[in-house]
């Protein structure tokens, strides 16, 4: 039998609740690492998860929440400039999660990129910042979970473009290394 998954099982994919289930039950498993949506997305779309003098660190964190509780985070600790946020699936609270890290001291002129199935053919992105973001989204229509990725890395969307670094470049298929 096997479980495929999407990204990283361990990274907000349930993987360890489902390898502890067969566990319990003796059930022998094994888990492949993947590449969890936020590198995937950081790689596809030329953003950066840190960069020297924009970000010294990233932080995951779940923006869905089951319906009988809130969304308890650390909001001041998000809100580090210093710091790339990544929001996963939190589409449904993007309104609290601004106005959290907005009260909690981040700029409204903050970047902000939101991405659905990323590294796929069917991607769609919106760049914006936390003080226009919910007006932005209001012209897209997602198809699945959107990713987030707050903090000034954004600032490099469309700088580190890979079309823009290989629009010159030739195959290498018939060269030998």
């Amino acid at each position: 039998v096997v479980r495929l998954k999407g990204g990283d099982p361990f990274i907000f994919g349930r993987g360890s609740e489902e390898a502890l289930t067969l566990q319990r039950h003796g059930i022998p498993f094994s888990v492949v690492p993947g590449i969890t949506s936020a590198q995937g997305a950081s790689a596809s779309l030329a953003v950066p998860l840190t960069h020297r003098g924009l970000a010294t660190g990233v932080r995951y964190v779940t923006g869905h929440c089951r319906d009988d509780m809130d969304l308890d985070l650390d909001w001041d600790g998000l809100a580090d400039p210093n710091t790339t946020l990544v929001v996963y699936m939190g589409l449904a609270n993007i309104g609290e999660i601004v106005s959290r890290l907005r009260a909690a001291g981040r700029a409204a002129a903050t970047p902000v990129l939101a991405v659905n199935n990323a590294t796929l053919a069917q991607e769609q992105r919106v760049v914006s910042t936390l003080g226009t973001l919910s007006r932005d989204l209001e012209a897209v229509v997602f198809d699945g979970p959107v990713l987030f990725m707050i903090g000034d890395v954004v600032s490099l969307h469309g700088i580190l473009s890979k079309e823009g670094a290989l629009a010159d470049a030739k195959p290498l298929a018939a060269v030998p290394v």
